[in-house]
């Protein structure tokens, strides 16, 4: 009997332990992060630049405010185009579950989780229209540099006009 106790006893610490060190594997994304525009690569949009040329658009400063408790990243976005500066926040809950609340015009469902070293967020946009319901998808995916001072954000867009990837790179200010 004593036998059988010890061993269930160990495998409860070994359980334990196993699960300290798979929630110290999630990695920390909390900081602020200022967007670095040359290491970034957006997507090239068909049209003219606001003076009228095939030039591309002015892009506005981004800041980025990620607070984070365990799974719950709380990301605060500011955007800055000369004197107009603009903010949003977001909540993402990296548990692996549906997260649905209403977005502008139309229903919004967010996916997050943690997957290894890297976080996985998929937004799908749907709203209704005369033609029927029209569905637009995002999917981002956060990493880290090794040293912990490079934030990437890697995000594929699906929508009627095709697919569209972009880069967004961020150092830790």
């Amino acid at each position: 009997m004593k036998r059988l106790q010890r061993t269930i006893g160990t495998m409860t610490l070994l359980l334990l332990a196993v699960g300290v060190v798979a929630a110290q594997a999630e990695p920390q994304f909390a900081g602020d992060w200022v967007l670095d525009r040359s290491q970034s690569q957006f997507p090239t949009h068909e049209g003219r630049g606001p003076d009228g040329s095939n030039a591309e658009r002015q892009r506005p400063d981004v800041k980025l405010v990620v607070q984070q408790q365990g799974n719950t990243l709380k990301v605060t976005r500011t955007m800055t185009m000369g004197t107009q500066e603009r903010s949003m926040t977001d909540t993402i809950v990296a548990d692996g579950t549906d997260q649905a609340h209403q977005g502008y015009r139309g229903n919004v469902v967010t996916r997050a989780a943690f997957e290894g070293d890297r976080l996985v967020v998929t937004r799908t946009y749907t709203r209704k229209s005369d033609q029927g319901d029209r569905t637009r998808s995002r999917q981002s995916t956060w990493t880290l540099s090794p040293d912990g001072r490079i934030l990437t954000i890697d995000t594929t867009m699906h929508g009627p006009n095709g697919d569209h990837a972009m880069k967004t790179v961020y150092v830790r200010s």
